[in-house]
């Protein structure tokens, strides 16, 4: 699964050419490609002031896919989709209610975790092409109807414009992090954005 920026673009009038750089959002596979999403995220996270803990999926595990999104090679963004199982998801933690209105025979449920981007990408459409692979990777391999996201309430207002979320829990305190957390949630149906 990828999203690609085009290559080239035509300058107007000059007739010159100006190369862009290539955005590649794939899963990551090997083990180099999981270190490198980890280390993303202990690093962003650690900027933020937030604690991090180690990723508890393993890589074959069949109910998580890490996502990363390649900028002529470098990995600029992250993130985790975890289809709900057995073992539950992490917003259970602090949401489990809400969780259980939304589980139902006809739902599939994922949950989005360890997201990161590096500072030094500004571009917004890289984290629209990452979420956008991850929505379709998760209804493709996963059969996910829906997805939740806990974020920091001061960037709430932005997934429920850029994304279509809608707040579905009050503000708690995510242990896991050690910061401030609200639980958001939309369903695959319309992947406009």
């Amino acid at each position: 699964m990828s999203g690609l920026m085009p290559a080239l673009l035509a300058s107007s009038g000059a007739g010159r050419v100006v190369e862009l750089p290539e955005l590649v959002v794939a899963p990551a596979v090997t083990y180099h490609q999981h270190r490198a999403c980890s280390a993303l995220v202990r690093r962003m996270y650690a900027w933020r002031g937030y604690r991090t803990s180690p990723p508890r999926q393993l890589i074959e595990d069949p109910n998580h896919a890490t996502l990363g999104a390649w900028m002529d090679g470098e990995l600029v963004a992250t993130l985790t989709a975890s289809r709900d199982s057995a073992a539950g998801l992490l917003a259970d933690n602090l949401y489990a209610e809400e969780l259980a209105f939304l589980r139902k025979p006809s739902r599939v449920i994922s949950e989005v975790t360890r997201l990161a981007v590096d500072t030094d990408c500004h571009d917004p459409e890289i984290l629209k092409s990452l979420f956008r692979s991850s929505y379709q990777y998760a209804r493709a391999v996963f059969g996910v109807t829906d997805v939740v996201i806990e974020v920091n309430p001061r960037h709430a207002s932005y997934y429920r414009r850029e994304f279509g979320f809608s707040q579905i829990g009050t503000v708690r305190t995510c242990s896991r992090v050690d910061a401030p957390a609200v639980l958001l949630h939309r369903p695959l149906g319309n992947l406009h954005f």
